[in-house]
């Protein structure tokens, strides 16, 4: 069965053939076949001189067109150039006058304000002069104190010598000179001298020789302590919900690995240590464990220091930088 594709193809194809026929019938009645074929050939050299013509053509378009449109591309080129090099010459004037321009802008604000520029010290000379009356007060304050302690001792003056008649070259010295002569002579003491204590070791002596020997309280040894019998160190912590992790402790913190004394020197530190091990700083025995670190007490007390009590320990320390 056909369909209606081949259908319409074939009506096509009779088509044609019909009007072949008609048009072959018709120049048979118009001037034979021989005429027809003329007509024919004249029709397909006309036609292959067109097209010759027309590549012809085309390519001579195609070339004048190439020609100038390189000849146009140079002088655009020229043309850009020059006017980029005009625009160049332009912006290195506009930047040269913008920059004389701003420069002799910030000058004129530079020299207005240096124009309204007032120097007031009188507060600090003020503060000066105050601190300076303070000092001189003070000063004047020690003279006269010094000056009070400063009395001085009436000595009794020498009789003056007779001048002998065989000695004319001697001078006599007024009373006014006569210091050097006091040095020489006996001074006596004030009353409110006061006796050095090296005057007074042989006054203690005699007391002592003179009161009844005592005896000197008999020391006991010291008691020795062993650290590994207590079992009373500080109040144990309730570790029940403490879940064990890993920690990354660096040096630059606090940890189990601190001595207790160090630990005590920084006050957040001393806090989680008295926190969670209520009741250690103060034990009697502290002294003979406070220069050793946390781990090694978890050696001399592991019923103490267990595990969980080192992690906490670790954990909040480690939050503490030194």
């Amino acid at each position: 069965m056909l369909s209606r594709i081949d259908k319409y193809k074939k009506k096509r194809k009779f088509k044609r053939t019909t009007i072949t026929i008609g048009i072959i019938v018709i120049l048979g009645f118009s001037g034979g076949m021989k005429t027809a074929l003329a007509d024919l050939d004249i029709q397909g050299l006309l036609t292959n001189w067109f097209n010759n013509k027309k590549v012809e053509s085309v390519q001579e378009i195609e070339g004048a067109v190439s020609l100038e449109r390189d000849r146009l591309m140079q002088n655009l080129e020229v043309e850009l150039q020059r006017e980029i090099q005009a625009a160049e010459n332009q912006l290195n004037s506009f930047t040269a006058t913008q920059k004389q321009t701003r420069i002799a802008a910030l000058q004129e604000y530079a020299s207005n304000i240096k124009a309204g520029m007032t120097t007031d010290s009188s507060e600090q000379q003020a503060a000066v002069m105050k601190n300076i009356d303070i000092i001189l007060e003070n000063a004047k304050a020690q003279l006269d104190g010094q000056a009070a302690q400063l009395k001085l001792v009436t000595l009794p003056m020498p009789a003056a010598a007779p001048v002998p008649a065989t000695a004319p070259d001697l001078v006599v010295v007024p009373e006014t000179t006569s210091a050097p002569a006091v040095e020489t002579s006996p001074t006596p003491k004030p009353e409110t001298e006061v006796i050095p204590e090296t005057e007074k070791a042989p006054e203690k002596e005699v007391k002592a020789a003179s009161s009844p020997v005592q005896k000197e309280p008999v020391v006991s040894p010291p008691v020795e302590v062993d650290i590994y019998a207590v079992t009373d160190w500080f109040v144990k912590p309730n570790t029940s919900n403490v879940q064990i992790e890993e920690l990354a402790v660096t040096d630059d913190v606090f940890s189990i690995d601190t001595s207790f004394s160090d630990i005590l020197m920084n006050s957040q530190a001393r806090g989680i240590l008295n926190s969670i091990l209520p009741g250690l700083e103060k034990h009697q025995h502290f002294h003979l464990i406070q220069y050793k670190t946390i781990e090694e007490m978890s050696r001399v007390a592991p019923g103490h220091f267990t595990e969980s009590v080192l992690y906490l320990l670790n954990k909040k320390l480690s939050a503490v930088k030194k």
